[in-house]
């Protein structure tokens, strides 16, 4: 398939979010098997992920995009010195001679992207935006309720084995993360609780998550908040005053998070990356889901899902409740904390 005599070398590109890296992590497995594992898989990702990419065992190298590079010579105005960065790029991208990319993230710079390798086969998605004119194949997106259900699309061109979402965890970060627990006295059944994200609207009440923490301090739960560091302040804020309660947001890698979960006895959360890392390492996971509802069927026969169906939901990024945020009012710490014991 390639033009030289090396394994044919695949790209996927999924630049971000941490949520869909998450979902999209089956891809690597996918291909691999696909070629009968005689295949180099190379992924292309903005850099705050690329360290949670590094340790999948199917992912041979990791691309960072340059995004913040560009991003600074566009708003300083350099367009010069922005072309000669792109090209720069380009040449990069070309020289590593891919057979196949797949676009995974379905937008046009990502397709632009793809199109900058050269590759013969570009393989992606259709998108208002037109991404698929850089595609020399294009599918729309499914719509369905399933977990990863348009990264399972995508690795059912290539692969019929199951999809299996993959992270790894290094011996190093495994263990680091064993020690800082344990000198913590934080050791066995805690329960991770994973509150933030990008935007209001999928967040839970903070009132909630109050109410929540208490009920698992007085049955006995030691609960650990992870964040990233502009989660720091208000992780701090819900652990203040519970002794049972240690928040860790700000103060771990992505790897490291990954570590905490893989550890942990339960884990509860809204739509956030770490929260569809219980998924992957099949943690009993109660995930909290109102403007977004990114999956209501999973791989992990210990998770549950809780949905407020309402007639306005899920509405995404355009509410029309002027901030309530009904969908998510509607779930309460009672309903969350009863969830959880079910699990157990």
């Amino acid at each position: 398939m390639s033009s030289s005599a090396t394994k044919p070398a695949v790209l996927i590109i999924r630049l971000s979010a941490m949520g869909d890296i998450v979902m999209a992590s089956g891809l690597p497995s996918s291909l691999k098997q696909h070629f009968d594992n005689d295949v180099t898989i190379s992924w292309l990702v903005e850099s705050p992920y690329a360290t949670l990419v590094a340790e999948h065992p199917d992912v041979d190298n990791v691309i960072t995009w340059p995004k913040q590079e560009w991003r600074a010579l566009a708003k300083s105005r350099r367009y010069l010195a922005l072309i000669k960065a792109v090209l720069r790029f380009r040449r990069t991208l070309r020289a590593l001679q891919f057979d196949l990319v797949v676009d995974a993230q379905g937008l046009l710079k990502s397709a632009l992207l793809a199109w900058f390798t050269g590759a013969r086969q570009r393989v992606g998605f259709n998108s208002k935006e037109h991404s698929q004119w850089f595609l020399t194949q294009s599918f729309d997106k499914p719509l369905s309720d399933d977990i990863s259900s348009e990264y399972k699309f995508l690795a059912s061109k290539f692969s019929n084995v199951p999809y299996q979402l993959t992270l790894q965890v290094s011996e190093k970060d495994r263990a680091l993360v064993h020690n800082l627990l344990q000198g913590k006295g934080f050791q066995n059944h805690f329960i991770v609780i994973a509150p933030f994200t990008t935007r209001p609207q999928k967040h839970w009440l903070l009132p909630y998550w109050h109410e929540l923490i208490a009920l698992l301090g007085k049955d006995g739960y030691q609960v650990i908040i992870l964040g990233g560091p502009a989660d720091k302040h208000n992780a701090e804020h819900l652990a203040a005053g519970n002794s049972h309660c240690l928040s860790l947001a700000g103060s771990l890698s992505l790897p490291q998070s990954a570590a905490v979960i893989e550890q942990c006895a339960a884990l509860l959360g809204v739509d956030t990356g770490l929260t569809h890392m219980g998924m992957v390492y099949q943690r009993p996971t109660v995930a909290i889901f109102g403007s977004t509802r990114p999956y209501t069927r999973t791989q992990n026969p210990h998770a549950r899902i809780l949905y407020a169906d309402l007639s306005c939901a899920p509405c995404k990024r355009r509410p029309v409740c002027d901030s309530r945020f009904d969908c998510m009012q509607a779930i309460t710490p009672g309903q969350v904390f009863s969830t959880l014991q079910g699990l157990q």
